[in-house]
């Protein structure tokens, strides 16, 4: 069984309020689960429309505007899904994003842990087969 997981990370400095000085931050934010792919592009898309409400579009040298910036089951690379959109030449904000759909996957505990013993044990034939020479 497949969900799908849309979340959000942010990047971005802020005053240090540690000993060590440290001005870099991060917060990641899930958006939601969702049971389809469509759901997550459409609640990850809503939430892309937000930040346009918030921030200009990136102005290219020649006076071009960006693209807004969705996901969709074929707007990826070479016709596949996009499940990744930042604000690289996207918004002028004055932090960076990631905005993300990773896909989730359950599977029954005791196959995990079959799979997980038999992969040990291929290693470690393996291993025993480098010593050897074999």
């Amino acid at each position: 069984m497949e969900k799908y997981l849309v979340r959000i990370e942010f990047r971005y400095s802020d005053a240090p309020e540690t000993e060590d000085g440290s001005t870099s931050k991060n917060k990641m934010v899930t958006i939601g689960v969702y049971d389809t792919f469509e759901d997550a592009c459409q609640n990850g898309n809503n939430l892309l429309e937000v930040l346009e409400n918030k921030f200009e579009l990136h102005q290219f040298p020649d006076g071009r505007k960006a693209s807004k910036e969705r996901f969709s089951k074929n707007g990826g690379c070479f016709g596949g899904k996009n499940t990744l959109v930042t604000n690289l030449a996207y918004l002028k904000t004055p932090f960076e994003f990631y905005a993300k759909i990773e896909t989730l996957k359950y599977s029954p505990i005791d196959e995990v842990i079959e799979n997980v013993v038999s992969a040990s044990k291929r290693y470690r034939n393996y291993k025993i087969g480098l010593l050897n020479g074999t």
